[in-house]
């Protein structure tokens, strides 16, 4: 199969023409062709395709075009699937752009017009297509100086009159012209061309153009222009080239624009392979590639360009040298007139030379391209920086198909492979090698230090000795630069370069373990804007679109052993600490304002850098710092929904401070008492005496916080909970009511969210109160808490949810978004939305990730079972909950979990008919209960859940009544399977039968309505009558 873009695409086979319609299959097709053989990845395919907006689900729609052009080319199974993309298997002579580019000027015949007519509306075929016409016309130049030094004749009148600012071209036209007597119009070619100069660009003729009009007017041949300088052959990488094609084709397209770019990026990051995949993409004549790296002395770069363009003798291409001595007068009168691109490849170390050398070569030479790779811009007047980061890295948490289509991942394991060429990306080792490439950062020198390891390591044993990555990546290769085969020499070499300020400045960045703004760096470093700014230039520090400034990993780790050895780090990191632990506490109260989410961004941001500030407070056994700085974030996560995190941060700051609060410190160690108890709350709730005895602890310290100083509200409100769970329902309601006629209007809007007797009256003072006040978390809560008030009495809870899910924000943790997604999935369903609630649950299942709690897996997986069920999927829903009982193993040992799980379940099985086995799981989650003192809405669930086992059975008295003894409990039951098993009770029993039974199960001790719901008769086959039990 044969494929021609060199004109409008046409496609044969043995068979004749393949006739491939629509511009996108056809779009895709070229995009193949033009790297034939090699892989395309699925995101540059993408990108091209659909350049303004993608579709919602681009890899399908992706999939589907792949699927449409394989069917097209059939007989003829040329697109391949490979790792992260698609190649198309063809020679790439088969295709003529490809072949063009081998023959050069050889190949003129092959083109039918102008490159890819018909696909140029795609804009990344447009550049393409420029990038082909520029190649097609230095072939048509190289050939017509071949031919006019041969003798023979030359018609460029046509491509000259295409091409008016091409000053090589009309040259060339103007020598042809003259050698067939036309001087005339050689003359009058060369005043048109002059003009359009001047025109259109404002430049002056150069010195070939000006050359050729000279000799025209003296009548002698027109001399041959400077031979092309000698181009050493570029050498070819022996590796594949991984994760840069984005940026490859950004730099085709930007060197056709910008007379000068420079790839900037940290040691490692690949600039170098980067632009020489761009030298043997483009693969003419007309680009040099000199290397500086091993240059110590800035006046020799001016010989190295002589030596790299072949011009160290005295003669230009057996043409007399200018006699100035100056060796860029001889390059510039070399490259004059040459659509010629200069690659300078590590500028870093010599950039001032290197800046005075290209700056004089720009201007003597207009058509001139120069490509720059350093740690730092060379500050050239019309210089275009493209900064090559470090390659995306996969998320934590990501599976083996994920993590293979991250570039980092897959350079990994391209260079794994090779040093062992057994080694697989499977389930057991693709959490080390993405914990691998995160830890790396993604620079590639590292990870392909990495993968040298693997050859004796497993990723495993790399990853957890990574901490110590300057002794154990060392095994570069042997013929690289010593600065290259080390990741400590290409942290040292860019360290070496700094001035001794940028030196201490980068040092002391190194406790910054997340980033910083240039504020916070001014004010624990002392570092100047102008020095950080230097830093970033040299690419140290990076800066991002929203001002922060930070370190990659292995740059830190570095500064922090300068930090050591400067005897500094003590200093530093107390000042930062301090400052952190200052920014937490002037957010504590304004997280209760409409100022929440500026500070929670803000406190996000610092996320890494407080885990690092508390981290040193405890390891230097700064109780102060602890428990202040652990008592301050305590808020902030709480609202974010990190309780796990607050709860561990908690109890080490506990340790360290001891059985009582520090003198003065007696709200911060409350407020760490109160973390660590919330997250041992379900443990607790079995026992009342531990919970009253914590109630009482909270209470005492509480008091003892008044006395020192103002207490965050959140203190004094986890009594009522306490309380609450405990049994003493009176006393919870008391303290309730107490807060909620509070002056304080957050204190008093919390209180009526929380405790027994919650009422709609109350909710809507409490939303009333958080819209007043501009918080967001509070208002989301409370209105929640009224639409599932309102849902349980079947009014409209529509309006309610809309705002709920306005106010759920990107900040919250992946447990708080998939909480509030399933409480809004519930209430939809008992709305009668099942297709909304659908919609929230897959929402919610897209926030899924490894930092996901398994109780929030489970939470989400019993909604997911249960909406299944209530959509008629009985199969299905059956098949998750089954799937869940393996999370329980990984819980612990907590009822709720299990019974939760065990009554929904059942219920699920009753569905189905299988009563007996619902049966059996609804006994199950009674034990796991217990007896003494069992979570009452849980316990309201089970005995609903038996009810309506009754009901399925035929058996509408006892039912009745075990609805009764479930809604004695508060709070009680009030799904939907419960209240339409309620209805059907009433009607099947009518009014007063039903109300006698109920109230009969309502009134019946704990202990009788646990034995009911046990007696043989619940299920199915029970009782002779139809409506089965008598209860008088």
């Amino acid at each position: 199969m044969r494929i021609s873009i060199l004109g409008p695409m046409e496609v044969e086979g043995d068979g004749g023409p393949i006739a491939l319609g629509g511009l996108r299959l056809r779009a895709l097709l070229a995009l193949l062709a033009l790297e034939a053989g090699h892989t395309v990845t699925s995101a540059r395919l993408i990108d091209a395709l659909w350049p303004d907006e993608p579709p919602a689900n681009a890899p399908n729609a992706l999939q589907t075009l792949v699927r449409r052009l394989r069917a097209a080319l059939r007989p003829y199974d040329v697109v391949e699937s490979r790792p992260g993309g698609y190649a198309l298997a063809v020679a790439a002579d088969d295709v003529d752009a490809l072949r063009f580019r081998r023959l050069g000027a050889d190949g003129l015949d092959l083109w039918r017009g102008a490159a890819l007519t018909d696909l140029t509306a795609v804009p990344v075929l447009a550049n393409v297509a420029a990038a082909l016409e520029e190649q097609r016309l230095a072939a048509v130049e190289a050939r017509a100086e071949e031919r006019l030094e041969a003798g023979l004749p030359v018609d460029l009148t046509a491509e000259a009159a295409a091409h008016p600012l091409r000053e090589r071209l009309r040259a060339l036209a103007m020598r042809a012209l003259a050698a067939s007597g036309r001087q005339a119009e050689a003359l009058e070619l060369y005043e048109r061309t002059r003009r359009t100069l001047a025109e259109e660009l404002g430049v002056d003729p150069g010195p070939e153009l000006r050359a050729a009009h000279l000799a025209v007017l003296s009548g002698d041949s027109p001399p041959r222009p400077p031979a092309p300088p000698k181009r050493p052959g570029i050498r070819a990488p022996r590796t594949s080239f991984v994760g840069r094609e984005n940026e490859l084709d950004r730099l085709v397209t930007l060197l056709g624009e910008a007379a000068l770019v420079t790839l900037v990026g940290p040691g490692g990051a690949g600039k170098t392979r980067l632009a020489t995949e761009l030298a043997l993409r483009l693969g003419d004549d007309r680009l040099w590639m000199v290397e500086l790296a091993s240059l110590s002395d800035p006046g020799d770069v001016e010989g190295v360009l002589l030596d790299a363009l072949g011009l160290r003798d005295d003669r230009l291409g057996g043409h007399t040298a200018p006699t100035s001595g100056d060796p860029l007068a001889q390059v510039a009168a070399a490259l004059a007139g040459r659509h010629a691109l200069l690659v300078l490849d590590n500028c870093e170390h010599l950039v001032e030379a290197v800046a005075v050398v290209v700056e004089r070569l720009l201007t003597a030479c207009p058509d001139l391209r120069v490509l720059a790779t350093g740690r730092e811009p060379l500050n050239v007047s019309g210089e275009h920086l493209v900064p090559v980061p470090p390659l995306p890295q996969p998320p934590a948490g990501a599976g083996p198909e994920q993590a293979r289509t991250y570039p980092s991942v897959r350079l990994l394991l391209d260079r794994a492979t090779a040093a062992r060429p057994a080694f697989t990306l499977d389930d057991a080792n693709t959490a080390a090698v993405v914990e691998l490439c995160r830890r790396l950062d993604g620079m590639p020198l590292a990870i392909e230090l990495a993968a040298a390891r693997l050859r004796t390591m497993t990723p495993r044993q790399l990853a957890d000795r990574i901490g110590d990555r300057f002794t154990l990546l060392t095994g570069g290769s042997r013929t690289a630069l010593p600065r290259q085969q080390t990741l400590r020499a290409v942290v040292e070499w860019s360290w070496d370069l700094l001035a001794p300020e940028e030196r201490v400045l980068a040092r002391r960045l190194g406790v910054f373990a997340g980033g910083a703004t240039l504020e916070t760096v001014e004010q624990v470093c002392g570092g100047a804007a102008d020095v950080l700014g230097a830093l970033v230039d040299k690419s140290l520090v990076q800066v991002s679109p929203d001002g922060r400034y930070r370190m990659l990993e292995t740059i830190r780790a570095y500064a922090l052993e300068r930090l050591e050895e400067a005897g500094e780090a003590a200093a530093y990191r107390r000042r930062h600490a301090a400052q952190l632990l200052a920014l937490a506490e002037r957010a504590v109260p304004e997280l209760r304002t409409a100022a929440q989410i500026g500070w929670i961004e803000r406190l996000a941001a610092e996320r890494d850098d407080f885990a690092a500030a508390l981290r040193w407070a405890l390891d230097e056994r700064d109780t102060e710092t602890a428990l202040r700085l652990c008592a301050a974030l305590n808020w902030y996560w709480w609202m974010c929904g990190y309780r796990q995190e607050s709860a561990v941060w908690a109890g080490q700051v506990l340790d360290l401070a001891g059985d009582e609060p520090p003198p003065g410190l007696a709200g911060a160690y409350a407020a760490c008492v109160f973390a660590r108890g919330v997250d041992a709350f379900l443990e607790l709730s079995h026992d009342r005496s531990a919970l009253l005895a914590l109630a009482r602890r909270m209470d005492d310290l509480v008091e003892l916080a008044e006395r020192e100083g103002p207490v965050h509200p959140m203190l004094r409100l986890s009594g009522i909970v306490m309380t609450a769970v405990a049994g003493q329902d009176e006393r919870a309601a008391e303290l309730r009511d107490a807060y909620a006629a509070a002056d304080d209007l957050w204190l008093a809007s919390s209180a009526l969210l929380i405790g027994p007797g919650r009422t709609e009256e109350g909710l809507e003072r409490a939303v009333a109160g958080f819209r007043k006040l501009g918080d967001r978390w509070g208002l989301s809560e409370a209105l929640l808490g009224l639409a599932t008030l309102r849902a349980a009495r079947g009014a409209p809870t529509a309006h309610l949810i809309a705002e709920t899910w306005s106010l759920t924000s990107t900040w919250v943790s992946s447990d708080e978004a998939i909480g509030t997604l399933v409480r809004l999935a519930y209430l939809r369903a008992t709305a009668g939305d099942l297709d909304g609630a659908k919609e929230d649950l897959a929402k919610a299942r897209a926030h899924v990730d490894a930092g996901t709690s398994v109780p929030s897996r489970l939470f989400l997986g019993q909604a997911e079972a249960a909406h299944a069920c209530r959509r008629g999927d009985l199969d299905r829903g059956v098949a998750i909950f089954r799937e869940l009982f393996a999370l329980l193993d990984d819980l612990p040992p907590i009822a709720q979990y299990e019974v939760s799980l065990r009554s929904a379940y059942g219920r699920a099985l009753a569905q189905t008919g299988d009563l007996d086995a619902a049966l059996d799981q609804h006994h199950r989650a009674l034990d796991a209960l217990g007896g003494d003192d069992p979570d009452r809405p849980l316990l309201s669930v089970v005995l609903a859940g038996y009810a309506l086992l009754a009901q399925a059975g035929g058996d509408q008295e006892r039912a009745a009544a075990l609805f009764g003894a479930a809604a004695a409990v508060e709070p009680h039951d009030t799904s939907p399977e419960t209240v339409a098993g309620e209805q059907a009770a009433r009607s099947a029993l009518g009014d007063d039968r039903f109300t006698a039974c109920f109230t009969r199960g309502a009134t019946m001790p704990a202990a009788q309505a646990r034995a009911l719901a046990r007696e043989p008769g619940v299920g199915p086959g029970a009782g002779p009558g139809p409506h089965r039990t008598r209860l008088a």
